[in-house]
């Protein structure tokens, strides 16, 4: 086998010291971390609180109070005073350019503590530095685009059209008014970001919900945004599970519109939740990536890019490459770079220079792709790489090994969404095996085709069932276009950084006039 390409690298830590402002946040003099509600910090009516730790070290970072109804309650209330003020100068009413500046503003802190909000997603959330500098620089970008749109697509009365002789109709675009983004673990800095953003502009007033997991970033910023200047009520911090304080908030009838990221089971919880009561949902709810290589594809350097995605933030990333369809002619030498690539990945602390594969997020998690990794094996995947506990010297954090196995067109042994280094190889025949393999899931988030052949790969990529399909790249996101699944990975909504997902945190109505009918 050819020597593979050194330039294609996974994802790698560079040394990272943990900042002093950092520390002295997360200690928070000796107190419990509280919820932000109206601008104040509050520990909350249940008196409880859970421990955020460091996947890799098992070390408790810090307390955070957990919200419970009456705290969702009063976050709404507050929502609500603020979006309407005393009925003409409310956050509604605020001109888009005052939006913006306070915007920009916050962005400019976040700047000024980079290094705080990297350890946030270093530490809290287990990342190599290599992957939190991006997820970081998503805030500035993201804040940036929707101040554009903002100032491009007004608010208020909208396009005209005669509708009788005596009668003109008109839309009217309105934000909903309170709004509520439940973030996952995986990316805090990025999906607060990409939700906070775009409701604000549009007008709303949020509730964040971050995850139980990694709850600093967002209670962070929304320090941040107290200092930037927003007033109370415009952006509340809510943490808690999501079985409880996630809940509350799915049940509020004050919230009208709820952004969620998450599984599918806990998603289509929530969207019946929210039925009861008429709250609109936008959700993107995972994957089980699928990725199709041509017989002319360069097997050595696809195999590691594909490699490279499959290992991205060490597969807990939702269109992570899990299912590779390879064309028999080149299965064999992708197989063995594929081995190489994922033999050669370090395996270490995340803070550590040259680490590429750490610790995933919780024990729980852990146990899950242990049993999945097993799981393959019972229903026929033959191992390339078996996977199992990994040890790191020094640390007890939750560390696993890859798993790579090979499958045939008649074996299914990876059904799920497995967060983590985890894929299956499946030799096909031909492109239509390989479409209709692909395809055979309910999820429908990524997909992309590896060929030399670009126009194939583009009719090919048409025809996968997801949502973003690529060719010869993969989990690639560029403002205005939309990022969204099908299937169970997600629904209404036109997902985020575009246009539409502006309009999303809208409510359109039509208006209509009528002359007044004379005696």
């Amino acid at each position: 086998m050819s020597t593979a390409s050194t330039e294609i690298q996974a994802l790698t830590a560079v040394q990272f010291t943990t900042p002093k402002k950092f520390l002295k946040f997360c200690h928070n003099d000796g107190k419990p971390h509280g919820g932000i509600i109206n601008g104040q910090s509050t520990r909350g009516s249940m008196n409880a609180t859970f421990e955020t730790i460091d996947p890799g070290s098992l070390e408790t970072l810090a307390t955070i109070c957990e919200m419970g109804q009456d705290e969702v309650d009063l976050a709404v209330s507050a929502g609500q005073q603020a979006f309407h003020g005393n009925g003409n100068n409310g956050w509604r009413d605020l001109p888009v350019e005052e939006k913006c500046a306070l915007v920009m503003k916050l962005v400019k802190l976040c700047e000024r503590d980079r290094d705080a909000l990297l350890a946030c997603e270093i530490r809290d959330g287990g990342k190599v530095s290599e992957l939190a500098e991006g997820d970081f620089a998503q805030i500035r970008a993201t804040a940036e685009y929707f101040c554009d749109v903002a100032k491009r697509i007004p608010l208020g009365d909208g396009s005209k059209l005669q509708v009788a002789d005596n009668i003109e109709g008109y839309t009217y675009r309105e934000p909903w008014g309170v709004v509520a983004g439940i973030i996952p673990w995986n990316y805090p800095i990025v999906l607060t970001s990409w939700f906070i953003f775009p409701a604000l502009l549009s007008g709303n007033c949020v509730l964040i919900k971050p995850a139980e997991d990694t709850p600093l970033s967002a209670l962070y910023i929304g320090k941040l945004a107290e200092e930037a200047g927003f007033p109370p009520g415009v952006i509340n911090v809510l943490p808690g599970r999501g079985e409880l304080t996630g809940q509350f908030m799915a049940e509020h009838p004050g919230i009208r519109y709820i952004s969620f990221t998450g599984s599918p089971g806990v998603g289509q919880h929530i969207l019946r939740t929210c039925d009861r009561h008429g709250t609109r949902m936008k959700r993107e709810m995972g994957g089980n990536g699928a990725a199709i290589v041509l017989e002319d594809a360069d097997p050595q350097a696809v195999a590691r890019m594909i490699g490279r995605h499959t290992n991205q933030h060490f597969g807990q990333t939702c269109c992570t490459i899990h299912r590779v369809f390879v064309a028999q002619k080149i299965a064999d030498d992708f197989i063995d770079a594929q081995r190489e690539f994922f033999s050669d990945l370090k395996i270490g602390y995340q803070a550590d220079e040259g680490t590429q594969l750490g610790a995933v997020i919780n024990s729980t998690q852990r146990s899950r792709i242990l049993a999945a990794q097993k799981e393959a094996v019972t229903r026929g995947g033959q191992p390339i790489l078996g996977g199992g506990a990994a040890e790191v010297e020094g640390r007890e954090g939750f560390y696993i090994k890859p798993a790579i196995y090979r499958a045939s067109p008649d074996v299914n042994c990876n059904p799920a969404e497995v967060f983590h280094a985890f894929a299956t190889i499946c030799p096909v025949s031909d492109t239509e095996q390989a479409l209709q393999l692909a395809n055979s899931t309910p999820y429908g988030l990524g997909a992309s085709v590896w060929t030399r052949d670009i126009a194939r790969g583009v009719e090919l990529a048409k025809q996968f069932r997801d949502g973003t399909c690529q060719v010869n790249c993969h989990n690639t996101i560029a403002y205005g276009l939309p990022y969204a699944g099908q299937g169970i990975s997600g629904g209404p909504g036109a997902g985020v950084n575009c246009e539409e997902t502006f309009t999303d945190y809208t409510e359109l109505k039509a208006i209509y006039v009528a002359d007044y009918p004379d005696a």
